[in-house]
């Protein structure tokens, strides 16, 4: 930054104990010109998102989408929340309530899953839901969605490592081109159970997809509760999944007639936070032994085209 080597300090000091000093005219056109190209890299190396971020097929991702967290309150002009009362959308036993659930402090975004220790009433327009466990999500439906590009979130699961718990950073579309899920695609960026802890899955949803062929089962992370990031490369014909900058899955998908690649994944998807719990039963069933409550904590979430 402002540092000097230890070969310049030497160079400058020896010039100063022989009285030496070298100035430099402010119309000097070659230090002019010098200085212009310095500082039109300097503004091309940083954008909106920070330090530039080289594409595969060379130059940089341009910024698209970035929140710091840097408020004490969520940017309503950049993220809507989830109240399953009013929508319906749930997952697992999970009722999402945005008032609660989600707070912004410290630079951070925190979506907190819990057992508030009693039934509630949840229902809602798809029917009659009674749970015990809310949960916190948010979208950028309505304010923000793109196809093709680069995604990428700076995050900690939650402490917990018995099973019940479950959360996610993913993509999804807010028109259904193709029609009702999984039809016009979900792309999963990083997916998170507690009975699995170490494993944050990358996923294709779409019509025809295989079970094992459509997940990176290998995208693995010692320590979940630790800060990484998490980001996915999307283009035309392929997905390139990363944590840390390394990239654990790639994807290229078929899809069931009539619709042929890039179909479903080609066009405009939003982004999707959420922490919540697992379902009764199955493999990571929400249970009186499930740790909560759970926070999933991130620190920025970044998009480019």
């Amino acid at each position: 930054m402002n540092s000097v080597s230890p070969r310049g300090r030497r160079l400058l000091l020896a010039a100063v104990l022989a009285g030496v000093f070298l100035t430099v005219s402010p119309a000097d056109p070659i230090s002019s010109a010098s200085e212009t190209t310095k500082s039109t890299q300097a503004r091309a190396a940083v954008d909106a998102c920070g330090p530039a971020v080289a594409k595969p097929g060379g130059g940089n991702w341009r910024c698209s989408f970035v929140d710091n967290f840097n408020g004490t309150e969520l940017d309503m002009e950049k993220w809507i929340t989830q109240d399953t009362v009013k929508t319906g959308f749930r997952s697992g036993e999970t009722c999402y309530q945005g008032d609660s659930n989600v707070t912004v402090r410290w630079g951070m975004l925190r979506l907190q899953a819990r057992d508030v220790g009693t039934t509630i009433d949840c229902t809602n327009p798809y029917g009659t839901f009674l749970t015990r466990y809310t949960g916190g999500l948010v979208s950028t439906r309505g304010h923000f969605s793109q196809a093709y590009g680069r995604f990428e979130i700076r995050a900690k699961w939650p402490t917990a490592r018995t099973p019940g718990v479950h959360g996610a950073f993913w993509l999804y579309p807010p028109n259904l081109k193709y029609g009702p899920w999984p039809a016009s695609g979900e792309i999963d960026v990083a997916e998170w159970w507690s009975n699995d802890p170490t494993l944050v899955l990358p996923s294709l949803h779409y019509d025809d997809r295989t079970f094992y062929g459509d997940s990176g089962w290998h995208c693995r992370v010692t320590n979940v509760s630790m800060f990484h990031t998490y980001a996915v490369e999307w283009a035309p014909t392929s997905m390139r999944f990363f944590i840390d900058g390394r990239a654990c899955y790639e994807r290229r998908w078929t899809p069931a007639p009539p619709l042929v690649a890039p179909q479903p994944f080609d066009h405009p998807f939003g982004i999707i936070l959420n922490m919540g719990v697992g379902i009764i039963g199955g493999t990571n069933p929400v249970t009186s032994e499930t740790r909560l409550p759970a926070t999933f904590t991130v620190d920025y979430v970044k998009a480019w085209h």
